[in-house]
Order: structure tokens, then C-alpha cells, then sequence
């Protein structure tokens, strides 16, 4: 009887709305009582969903890809304006030494390991994001800014901040090089080694092909991160945007993906003398969703030159290019790297998620500093989720790494993580 009074509830002020809103365009007084009605039904809404089983919208490629709502703040005529977010606390637990505390890092293990445990607790991983939506002509104009505190002060950290129109997106999104779609369902703030990964500024232009089918196809930062020693005289230079391409086919929420990336590589010395190199790189990915359950399967292999950046173990190391001071040229890296995990729900508020990835860097070692390798990432979780706002876990994590001279070590950790949404 308790869960039908809800119902009810929201039957009777539906045919409230219906009877009021043939007066409301006369009726100044009776518009202001329909949108107070509408905001007792939006307070329901919230109520119900909190109270109902959740779906899949509390997984981490559902929260990437922003497939999650906020509370909304106003909402007249469709022109809404959404507050979101959650609040994440972290417990992390590493058995030996690894100089990425925050989110698991396989090249971030030191070696020699001197194998010194430590614990971090953080809040870095929390995010706040405000929404808009408005009607022009017939389509909706969507922005998104959003925030987190990934750092070791916890200051506010831009995340996105784009708008869509139609089919096309402009701002700060995920690469169209990267499927975020496939992120692994992790209570890790990285995930994968070797999963593409990287929010870039952008135009990005969706052409839907058919019922199942995208084609999407961007102009993006053209940043480089590159090893370019002092007394080599150069530095990296934005000239020309990466162009990135992909096309997916989805059905019954399975997809399956291929995307591409030229990534122009341009440097110059200080008496202007300007080379320039030729970044690539492919990749196909997808995700199986399970038929009658939850379950699903999501892989990733990719394979280019130059393309580190787009890396999630290496992107900021500077690997898309060394420079070799015997040639007086800049050496561009081969990188590849497969990824796959199965996510299990063992019942409906309760799910487990099994996955490994391994990186491979065809490291040329033209530089004592760029010495890295190799590494492995794998993770095992066990996720509650009471309701659709709240949901916490534990996770194990191993990964190795293993430079160029072939020395190797290896870390362990544990993570413990509540969430709260809002």
C-alpha cells in the first residue's frame, strides 16, 4: 500500500496539470499554481527513483559519458537548468611505492620498488556540473560545465565545458579518438593502461548514417607532449588540429567501434628552423552486452605512432616523440596496448567487475629519462549500490611496469570508496 501512494500521488497531479494548463495561457495566477504543481512532481520524481532499483546509470561509462541527471533548479517552457554531481570518498591502500597516489598508475611505479606501504584517503575525485537545455527551432542546445578536485589540493579542476547542437559539438569533450562508452566499470579514477583516454577541445560534427550507425568526425587540439631536451634548442609547437574519425554501430545496447587519428607533430628550434613529424593511430573497441541481465563485456586494442597523449598510463610523459641529439631528430614512439573486463551483477544492487590491460612502448631509450617500457593493469571490485544516489565498494588493483634495461617491480592496492550523488 505504501509504494502505490506515490503513484497515486503522481496520477492525481497529472490530471491536475492537464485540467490547468487549458486555462494557464488566460491566467497568470493558474500559471504559477502549474508550475508549482511541477515542482511537486519533479520533487516525486526524485523520490521514486531514489526508492527504485537501479539500472546501469551508476556505472562508470554511464558517469563519463554523462548519462546521469541533476537536480533540476528551474525549468520553464523547456529551458532547463540541472545541478549535478557527487561527493566520492577514497581509501587507498598501496603495498608498495607508487608515485600516482590518487588514481592507479602502472608507470607510476617506482623502480627499484622499496616497497614502503601507504595510505591515502582523498576526496580528489568528486565532481560538480551545472547543465543547461534550450529549444531553438525544433532541436535542443545543451551545455555542460563541469568540475572535480583531482589533484593533491583538491582545488577545482575543469573537466568539460562544451555545448551541442544538433549533431555537432564544440568545447572541451572526450577525444573522438577514445570510447567512452567502453569505460570499464572501476572505482579507479584512471582505469585501463591502455585504454584511449584524453578530454581535448574540439569541433565534432555526428553524421548519423543509419538507425545503428555514426560516423563522427572532429578537429581537435593538435598539443603534443614531447622530449625535448634544453640544449636541443627546440619546442613543440600547435600548428595544424588532429583530425579524428570514428564510426559505431549499436544495437540493444552492444556496440561495436573503430576510430582513427593524424596527429601532426610540429617543432622548432630557436632560430626558427621548424620540422615536423606525422602522428597515427587506430583502434576498435566495443562493448557485449549480455542478453536478459546486466552483465556485459567491453574490450579495447589500439596500436599507432605518436599518439601517447591519448594513452591513459602515458599520456602526459611525454612519449609521442624523443629527440635524438645524434641525428638531430625527433624519434616518434610506436605504443599499443589491449584492455578487456567482464562487469557481473550478482543481483540487482550488487555487480563485480574482472579486467586487465597490458601497454607496450616501442621505447627507442635516445634519452636516459625515457626509459619506460612496459606495464599490466588489472582490477577486481565488488560494488553495492542501495539506491540510485548513493553506492560504495571495495577494489583490488595489481600492476606492473617494466623499463627499457629490463629492471621491473610491481604494486598492489586496495581501494574503499563511497559515493554520493546529488
Amino acid at each position: 500500500m505504501m509504494r502505490l501512494l506515490p503513484k497515486l500521488t503522481l496520477a492525481f497531479l497529472l490530471l491536475q496539470m492537464l485540467a490547468i494548463t487549458a486555462f494557464a495561457q488566460k491566467d497568470s495566477i493558474t500559471r504559477k499554481r502549474l508550475d508549482s504543481l511541477e515542482a511537486k512532481l519533479n520533487y516525486i520524481d526524485i523520490r521514486l527513483k531514489k526508492n527504485a532499483s537501479p539500472p546501469r546509470t551508476q556505472t562508470r561509462s554511464a558517469v563519463e559519458s554523462g548519462r546521469y541527471t541533476g537536480v533540476v533548479m528551474a525549468d520553464d517552457e523547456s529551458v532547463a537548468l540541472q545541478i549535478g554531481g557527487f561527493i566520492q570518498t577514497d581509501a587507498i591502500h598501496d603495498f608498495h611505492n607508487n608515485n600516482s597516489p590518487l588514481g592507479f598508475l602502472s608507470s607510476g611505479i617506482t623502480i627499484p620498488n622499496d616497497k614502503k606501504s601507504n595510505t591515502t584517503y582523498s576526496v580528489a575525485a568528486s565532481r560538480f556540473n551545472l547543465s543547461g537545455q534550450i529549444p531553438i527551432e525544433g532541436k535542443a542546445l545543451r551545455t555542460v560545465l563541469e568540475f572535480d578536485l583531482f589533484n593533491s589540493s583538491f582545488s577545482p579542476n575543469l573537466r568539460m565545458a562544451y555545448a551541442e547542437y544538433g549533431k555537432v559539438l564544440v568545447g572541451m569533450y572526450w577525444s573522438n579518438f577514445m570510447d567512452v562508452d567502453a569505460y570499464p566499470n572501476t572505482l579507479d579514477y584512471n582505469g585501463p593502461n591502455s585504454m584511449t583516454s584524453g578530454r581535448q577541445v574540439q569541433f565534432r560534427l555526428t553524421l548519423p548514417v543509419s538507425k545503428t550507425t555514426d560516423v563522427v568526425l572532429a578537429l581537435e587540439d593538435p598539443v603534443s607532449f614531447l622530449t625535448l631536451p634544453d640544449e636541443s634548442g627546440f619546442q613543440a609547437l600547435k600548428q595544424v588540429p588532429d583530425i579524428t574519425g570514428s564510426i559505431q554501430y549499436s544495437k540493444n545496447g552492444s556496440h561495436l567501434r573503430f576510430s582513427s587519428v593524424l596527429h601532426p607533430i610540429v617543432y622548432e628550434n630557436t632560430a626558427q628552423k621548424r620540422k615536423s613529424k606525422i602522428g597515427y593511430g587506430i583502434s576498435a573497441s566495443g562493448v557485449l552486452q549480455q542478453p536478459g541481465n546486466k552483465d556485459n563485456f567491453v574490450f579495447q586494442a589500439t596500436y599507432g605512432k605518436g599518439i601517447s597523449k591519448y594513452i591513459n598510463d602515458i599520456g602526459p610523459d611525454n612519449y609521442d616523440g624523443v629527440y635524438n641529439p645524434v641525428t638531430d631528430n625527433l624519434e616518434v614512439l610506436a605504443v599499443w596496448g589491449l584492455s578487456a573486463s567482464y562487469d557481473h551483477w550478482w543481483a540487482d544492487k550488487f555487480s563485480s567487475t574482472a579486467g586487465w590491460g597490458y601497454l607496450n612502448l616501442e621505447n627507442k631509450g635516445v634519452s636516459v629519462n625515457q626509459n619506460f617500457k612496459s606495464s599490466n593493469y588489472g582490477i577486481f571490485n565488488l560494488i553495492y549500490y542501495p539506491n540510485s544516489f548513493i553506492k560504495g565498494g571495495v577494489e583490488y588493483l595489481y600492476g606492473t611496469r617494466k623499463n627499457l634495461n629490463g629492471d621491473s617491480a610491481n604494486n598492489s592496492r586496495i581501494q574503499l570508496t563511497m559515493q554520493f550523488r546529488f
